[in-house]
């Protein structure tokens, strides 16, 4: 019997001898198994007042890491804070020409090649945690349906999780 990605994810973190830097590669590993065409995954926190968000971890060309000081403001970027905030996902295909993210072309897109994006936020305690950010590199995806039905599911993984042991 084979077990998706996702299943598997839930299976390994409810393991409670897991520590949280394993906790948080397998999310990003396993989503980076379920949404094709996302070749760069990260895992963002919110601060107490929904004004910044720290990238906590990062998977990028199957490579693993814990990024230090990696820090976006809402006052730098309001477009996009106001939309993921609102709505709890963003789907921007084109990424570069999209209404809530343009705003990263100046000093992130280029820089790291990024063309498409998928966020969607997760939760604690029903209140807004972080953010599974799903970006193509290199090239334009259109992001489907099922995609975003995944990217759900990851996130209530993400929250539960981070409901029982502060995964973030």
């Amino acid at each position: 019997m084979d077990i998706d990605s996702l299943t598997q994810l839930s299976i390994n973190l409810s393991n409670p001898d897991l520590d949280q830097s394993k906790q948080l590669k397998m999310v990003c590993y396993a989503i980076g198994d379920t949404i094709e065409g996302a070749n760069r995954v990260s895992l963002w926190k919110f601060d107490e007042n929904k004004t910044a968000i720290n990238c906590i971890a990062m998977m990028a060309d199957g490579e693993f890491s814990e990024p230090e000081g990696v820090v976006l403001s809402a006052e730098d970027y309001p477009e996009y804070f106001n939309a993921i905030l609102e709505s709890d996902v963003i789907r921007a295909p084109d990424a570069r020409n999209h209404p809530h993210t343009m705003c990263f072309n100046k000093a992130y897109f280029p820089a790291v090649n990024v063309y498409s994006l998928l966020d969607y936020i997760f939760s604690n305690d029903f209140a807004p945690f972080g953010i599974i950010c799903c970006e193509s590199v290199g090239h334009i995806v259109e992001w489907s349906d099922q995609d975003l039905a995944n990217l759900k599911r990851a996130a209530r993984i993400v929250s539960i999780f981070s409901n029982i042991r502060n995964l973030a």
